[in-house]
């Protein structure tokens, strides 16, 4: 007989920060075998990234944690990804897939008798671990949150789908109101997860994430052709609108930037890097072009199925099966401070933004290397000094860029979501003017004790954040 597998990573993904056990057994079947052999394989690839061994503790048993295997093959997300969709406005920028932040895997099991490695069974079934982190007591880690289930109406001549959970994105943002009345202001569209709501300003870049494959439900399951994110509709509102003053929609298809599917409605497998979706949603480069009136704006992802409106030419629900996103444009008041926009990995291992418009206050620190060095050459034909001859002569400095900048009054929500800022190891900030205006830039958080407020103990409050650019300046010798 062969060894058994107990125990694995969750499925249908499991986060790398944090444990993913897997457990062998039955090594009693096999004659002589002293020890159990694993082996991890990314998809593709014939050359393992692991080999394990391990004795079987006293119940006979092995219990692998391949966590740390796992993080050195997932990374953050590229450069680019915090101004997706801002240089030259491309179509296939709307959009980008999961990059270095996903992998997928198999795993191969064998025993070994005195060194010798019997032949390895492989796994069929293929695993995916995000760059993301989850709590110590999160196994199996639950991936229900994050992946809508599907049925379908089977009582119409044309199956449509119909949401029996919906999900939430990979943000770390808990700023959820209730699904608006439809026929006050989102019109056909709805959201019965809720909406997640961001405040904004008018040159903010912002991104959102999903983990789009759906589950379909065994009973009733929906049409072949839903299998993720189906497209996005965006509604514009002014200020004074109650229904959309400016719909768009945008299909998640590979001429955006996302996929699987060429063409809506194709209903492609979704695997690999497509597990992912990250869609530009900032009001400065939103996935449409954004109107001089627009006062918010929601972006909902739905699923291929029967629309609301019976209108309608396009064959998507118009219920979000993920999350409504909505953006408040703020106004910037006219004795407003230059703002500065950070964006961070969150605890999915995506991207989340938070703009601070309070004081900025930019200093520098430097630290010289320093020699002494003889008023007198005596390499020369006499001795000469010269009074502006240097003595303490600088060989090399460290110069510091230091920043602090103060927010504006948070809500409760929106200090949870900066306490994520504070603990994130990769953050770039966005300066309105100045050098560096525009661009993103590395910084690392120098003030990394994090207390929390809330309205309850603290009413109107505020934080500051300490900071330097991830990168010295560069000066000459003296």
């Amino acid at each position: 007989m062969a060894v058994t597998v107990l125990q694995t990573p969750t499925s249908p993904f499991d986060m790398a920060y944090g444990a993913n056990p897997i457990t062998l057994s039955n090594i009693d079947s096999v004659v002589g075998a002293d020890k159990y052999a694993l082996r991890i394989f990314i998809v593709g690839q014939t050359d393992p990234i692991a080999d394990i061994r391990q004795t079987p503790n006293r119940v006979g048993r092995a219990v692998f944690d391949i966590q740390n295997i796992l993080q050195s093959y997932v990374a953050p997300q590229e450069n680019t990804i915090d101004s997706l969709h801002m240089v030259g406005f491309a179509q296939n920028t709307r959009m980008a897939l999961a990059g270095p932040t996903l992998i997928e895997y198999q795993i191969a099991t064998a025993t070994e008798n005195g060194g010798v490695v019997s032949a390895f069974t492989t796994l069929p079934e293929i695993f995916t671990c995000i760059q993301g982190s989850k709590q110590y007591f999160q196994v199996p880690f639950d991936t229900n949150p994050y992946q809508p289930l599907i049925s379908s109406d089977s009582g119409t001549y044309l199956p449509c789908s119909v949401i029996d959970r919906t999900a939430k994105p990979l943000s770390d943002n808990s700023f959820t109101i209730l699904d608006e009345l439809p026929g006050k202001t989102m019109n056909i569209y709805s959201s019965p997860g809720g909406i997640d709501v961001h405040n904004v300003y008018a040159n903010d870049q912002c991104t959102k994430t999903f983990y789009q494959p759906v589950e379909k439900s065994t009973q009733n399951a929906p049409n072949a052709a839903v299998q993720g994110i189906e497209a996005f509709y965006i509604l514009q509102f002014s200020a004074t609108s109650t229904t959309p003053m400016v719909t768009n929609v945008i299909v998640n298809q590979q001429a955006n930037g996302g996929g699987p599917n060429i063409s809506l409605g194709q209903g492609t497998l979704i695997s690999g890097q497509f597990q992912t979706i990250t869609i530009a949603s900032g009001p400065a480069n939103l996935m449409v072009p954004l109107n001089p009136l627009t006062a918010y704006y929601y972006i909902i992802p739905v699923v291929y199925g029967c629309p609301e409106d019976p209108q309608s030419q396009i064959d998507t629900m118009t219920a979000a099966a993920w999350r409504a996103q909505k953006y408040i444009v703020n106004e910037e008041p006219c004795n407003d401070f230059s703002h500065v926009q950070f964006a961070w990995q969150n605890s999915y291992g995506y991207r989340d933004q938070f703009t601070f418009t309070k004081q900025l206050t930019h200093s520098t620190s430097t630290k010289n290397n320093n020699f002494l060095k003889g008023a007198a050459d005596y390499n020369s034909s006499s001795y000469n000094v010269n009074l502006q001859d240097r003595g303490f002569t600088t060989y090399s400095q460290k110069i510091e860029n230091k920043f602090q900048v103060k927010s504006g009054y948070m809500s409760d929500a929106e200090a949870e979501l900066l306490k994520h800022m504070y603990q994130s190891a990769e953050v770039k900030a966005r300066f309105s003017d100045g050098p560096y205006a525009g661009q993103w830039v590395p910084i690392i958080i120098t003030s990394t004790n994090y207390t929390e407020k809330t309205s309850r103990k603290d009413k109107l409050f505020q934080y500051t954040v300490n900071f330097r650019l991830a990168s010295n300046l560069k000066s000459m010798r003296g």
